[in-house]
């Protein structure tokens, strides 16, 4: 069985708490080194070329790596581009770096910037739930990388995904709503630590007034993973129709319909005050922005775990 997070509960906020703000970053890897014998996928790194744009993107908005995490999953393409978006213009961390290298000068310099626990902390780790897997049945493996090579990836995971896991009692695949249950995961992570940041900054308001009370996470994923995420709000909210036109809003070139460009993505923001905790969701290819209560999010685990049980057998499931 999949492990999802639960929504923690909703706390009340007292008058004249300051605004504080979470920041999730989820954006896709930049480019890796092309695939060859001997070389396992987890370890293929970024191409020179592919660091520099990470490390130009990154310049474009000012980030405070002092409050700021970068994750990815076990593949270090994804870790190292977040770790490069988050620390754009704020070390010495270059092209030619490898991502251990790189990893390495970031601890350094943090010491000396000396951010919260900047000594003991690492600044960028593994979260499983950016991660894809679809190799749970040879059958699921051949129809998701059939469609993927076709162009079509993400309508394979809207509309077919779950079926064929549910048909082939496959538990271990990621299909549509097993990889939207995971981002959501991570975001019921981080509105717990909403809470815990804004008695934090309150405790501390000039410390952070300097980093506007706002602290960010950038999460390097991966194509197909992350959309299904919104995909999954958007059908939630309006309909399987404004999903598949989500889909269409990548264009028709191709595999265009395999989603997120390199470095693409979206950001969720999680907003603490006097009013309470509030999520929203960043309107991206001409879609609104859009709230995320605990209800949809909630509801979004429930499918994956509803799948899991029926992958799982009518004798498992009856418990």
């Amino acid at each position: 069985m999949h492990r999802y997070r639960e929504m923690p509960k909703q706390r009340e906020m007292k008058e004249g708490v300051p605004e504080t703000k979470v920041v999730l970053h989820f954006l896709r890897h930049e480019e890796g080194e092309p695939e060859r014998e001997g070389l396992r996928n987890q370890d293929r790194e970024l191409l020179p070329e592919a660091r520099v744009r990470a490390l130009e993107r990154g310049k474009e908005r000012v980030t405070h790596p002092e409050v700021s995490w970068a994750a990815g999953s076990e593949r270090i393409r994804s870790a190292h581009t977040a770790l490069l978006r988050m620390m754009s213009g704020k070390a010495a961390v270059t092209s030619e770096m490898t991502f251990e290298e790189a990893t390495a000068e970031v601890q350094r310099e943090l010491k000396e910037l000396g951010g919260s626990k900047a000594k003991e902390e690492k600044k960028v780790g593994i979260r499983p739930e950016l991660d894809y897997y679809f190799e749970g049945t040879p059958e699921f493996k051949k129809q998701s990388a059939d469609r993927y090579k076709d162009g079509h990836g993400l309508e394979f995971f809207l509309e077919d995904s779950d079926t064929l896991a549910r048909e082939l009692h496959d538990r271990d695949s990621l299909s549509y709503s097993r990889c939207a249950a995971n981002y959501t995961s991570l975001i019921a992570k981080y509105m717990d630590a909403g809470y815990a940041f804004n008695t934090v900054v309150k405790d501390n308001p000039e410390k952070y007034k300097t980093y506007e009370n706002t602290m960010e996470r950038f999460f390097g994923g991966h194509q197909i993973v992350g959309e299904c995420f919104y995909m999954k709000v958007l059908e939630k909210l309006h309909g399987r129709d404004k999903a598949r036109q989500f889909i269409r809003s990548f264009g028709d070139e191709a595999k265009a319909g395999n989603g997120f460009g390199f470095q693409e993505g979206f950001s969720v923001t999680i907003t603490n005050g006097s009013s309470g905790q509030k999520i929203m969701l960043e309107g991206i290819h001409g879609f609104p922005d859009i709230e995320l209560t605990p209800v949809l999010l909630r509801d979004i685990i429930a499918d994956a775990k509803q799948l899991d049980m029926q992958t799982a057998g009518e004798a498992e499931a009856s418990h």
